[in-house]
């Protein structure tokens, strides 16, 4: 008998989650390729490992019996997988990190000089997206990932960095702008102007939304540039803001307010991550404290930038 060890991950998810939908959405699979991938497994053991009981999934007799071994099995799986890529990979002064979040934010912060050295340390910038950079910490092609958007995997540690509240940003002369918050229940009435949906920021947005149970209102879909020139002319829609973005980029404008959002954890969080089963994060402690010492200032200081930048973007 082979076993599969993606099937094994499968497995292992189930069981954390005991709910077909949510492990699939963690392994970012489909729930009926999850389901295939199971029965496979049912079917190379010769038991199954699953059963329904009023619409509820129960771990067999048989899989109990047996979960410890599959736990075993993905750590040892692990270990060879880090042994064995640490004899590959030639051992240097180099460690590799990959960005993901602002187009602009990543040059600056790589012409910054941020993280080209650290001590003797020489590292080596490349920005991807937080899928490219899930697998590239997976395939050990990086050795750490930071991302303004949460890289969600079951052999990934992530260690938040900074946090930035998410609120709605309206003109001053909507009925809600003389408030200090709006609820849940006004942020659903109020239109919105949007990203597309396949902007990181909307995505996230949608996400937070969809886990409280909040249904958005756009009126609008446009890409950033198209975003950023309906803030010229304010009217009754509002936008979903990060707090910082709000005070470097519209604050100064005077006609708009930043209102929080009650009783909903709307934020984005800044993290940096790395295989869990892996030593880098032991290796390299001190420069991981560092990035997380120093993000926020240089985060600061870009924002700063940027404020120069859409200042004579808005103009134009």
């Amino acid at each position: 008998m082979n076993l599969n060890y993606t099937r094994v991950l499968h497995f292992l998810t189930v069981v954390k989650y005991m709910n077909m939908n949510k492990a699939a959405k963690e392994l970012y699979i489909t729930q009926p390729a999850l389901s295939f991938s199971i029965s496979r497994l049912e079917k190379e053991l010769g038991l199954a490992l699953f059963y329904r009981d009023k619409n509820k999934l129960v771990l067999s007799k048989e899989a109990e019996i047996l979960l410890p071994r599959f736990e075993q099995f993905r750590k040892a799986h692990d270990v060879l997988v880090s042994d064995a890529s640490g004899l590959v990979r030639p051992m240097d002064n180099h460690v590799n990190i990959s960005f993901s979040g602002s187009a602009f934010f990543f040059p600056v912060f790589h012409i910054s000089g941020f993280l080209n050295q650290f001590g003797d340390l020489q590292v080596r910038l490349s920005y991807v997206d937080v899928k490219q950079a899930t697998a590239m910490l997976l395939a050990n092609q990086t050795d750490f990932a930071l991302s303004f958007y949460p890289i969600l995997h079951p052999l990934i540690s992530t260690e938040n960095i900074m946090s930035e509240p998410i609120g709605l940003v309206l003109s001053e002369n909507h009925p809600l702008a003389r408030q200090g918050s709006v609820t849940v229940q006004e942020l659903e009435t109020v239109p919105l102007h949007g990203l597309t949906v396949h902007h990181n920021f909307r995505k996230l947005c949608d996400q937070i939304c969809q886990t409280i149970d909040i249904h958005l209102k756009y009126v609008t879909e446009d890409d950033y540039t198209a975003y950023y020139k309906r803030m010229l002319t304010p009217d009754q829609a509002g936008f979903l803001s990060t707090r910082e973005n709000y005070e470097q980029n519209l604050r100064t404008r005077s006609n708009y307010v930043f209102l929080p959002i009650e009783h909903a954890d709307m934020r984005r969080d800044v993290g940096i991550s790395y295989v869990t089963s892996g030593k880098m994060q032991y290796k390299y402690k001190d420069l991981v404290e560092y990035i997380k010492a120093q993000f926020p200032r240089q985060s600061t200081y870009v924002s700063r930038i940027s404020q120069i930048i859409n200042q004579e973007f808005f103009e134009e």
